[in-house]
């Protein structure tokens, strides 16, 4: 009997399974990872698997090479890869759980000033942590007075969406830098703030950040996505890591925002003062920390991709982090090998579970 390994999708990537276009998921890889451990791959989302049912409809690879919709016996072991945080949806995964299933990555989305917190609970990250704190006017008033230059974006969400920078300009003098479309806005004030900022500081889904001053490089400031997984062990490695660089001038790296995407060799070219080896141990070193700390208080969480900042010094600091890594920053890379890593291991990891 085949043992299969869920990969829970959401409907976006469903709707395309059978037109091979899947985007930052890449079948073929999880494939390739489930012949390698021996298991058997089904894809289907949320809605499809409920409670008290021994079977899941879920497409599977034919002997053809074509995907094809087959009642298949319930997974044991399942990677959330979508959105599961309702309250309906979380009291269907308890059930679920219940039954004795194993969801890892059961949450994919969790707030950003949440993350900042429990990685704060280690003092060995402190170095590595920018100040962040929710958005009000006493908060960022008092971080216009600590720091030089700040980062307003959302607690929650994503690909660089209403995210602002603030910039002190000498001593009088600040300038607020938003985007409109594909152009950036710039508003310069000395005392009284403009309306867009009045209106920023009032949102209490907003957070406040220091802003880390990165290295620069192909012409723009740059960051670096790295994937940390749990593998066939059951321990954390870093399966991946890519840099993204901004458009000149800008201050969004998402690759959504325009951002491209080059290997930290590339990168690291560009600033020849900075010894590549020890740079890249130094991000390894601190994402496998931070997974490590993270994995403390939030529960099954097994797949991180963690945005880490690089100052001029080759120091690495935390920006955010990434439940549901997309993973296409490797494919825009040209880094196959590291694309394809960052599938096998969670594939390795439920093979683990399995068999623990």
């Amino acid at each position: 009997m085949d043992t299969y390994l869920g990969i829970m999708v959401g409907t976006g990537i469903y709707k395309r399974i059978t037109k091979g276009r899947t985007s930052f998921e890449n079948l073929s890889f999880y494939e390739a990872a489930c012949e390698h451990y021996n298991l058997t791959v089904c894809y289907f989302r949320f809605e499809d698997i409920n409670p008290g049912e021994d079977t899941v409809m879920a497409y599977v690879k034919n002997a053809e090479g074509k995907y094809i919709l087959r009642k298949v016996q319930k997974p044991a072991i399942i990677h959330n890869r979508t959105f599961t945080g309702k309250r309906a949806q979380r009291r269907k995964m308890r059930k679920l759980k219940k039954e004795g299933i194993t969801f890892f990555n059961e949450n994919n989305r969790y707030k950003k000033l949440n993350i900042y917190k429990i990685l704060r609970k280690n003092k060995t990250l402190h170095p590595h942590l920018p100040e962040t704190v929710q958005a009000s006017r006493g908060n960022l008033k008092r971080m216009m007075d600590k720091y030089p230059e700040l980062i307003i974006k959302p607690n929650s969400g994503t690909l660089g969406i209403g995210v602002v920078k603030l910039t002190k300009k000498d001593n009088q003098e600040w300038e607020l830098t938003s985007r409109e479309h594909n152009s950036l806005k710039k508003q310069c004030f000395s005392t009284d703030w403009p309306p867009l900022l009045q209106k920023l500081a009032d949102k209490s889904y907003l957070i406040i950040q220091e802003r880390i001053p990165l290295a620069k490089s192909k012409g723009g400031i740059f960051d670096m996505r790295v994937t940390v997984q749990r593998n066939d062990t059951g321990n954390w490695q870093v399966s991946g890591m890519a840099g993204k660089v901004a458009q000149k001038g800008w201050y969004l790296t998402n690759v959504a925002r325009g951002g491209t995407c080059h290997s930290l060799e590339e990168l690291l070219d560009d600033l020849p003062h900075l010894n590549q080896k020890q740079v890249s141990e130094d991000i390894k070193k601190l994402s496998i920390m931070i997974a490590g700390q993270l994995a403390q208080e939030i529960p099954n969480i097994a797949d991180v991709g963690l945005d880490i900042g690089i100052t001029h010094d080759g120091v690495p600091m935390f920006i955010e982090c990434n439940c549901r890594d997309l993973r296409i920053v490797y494919k825009h890379a040209g880094m196959k090998e590291e694309w394809k890593q960052t599938h096998f291991a969670p594939v390795g990891y439920a093979k683990f579970l399995s068999e623990s």
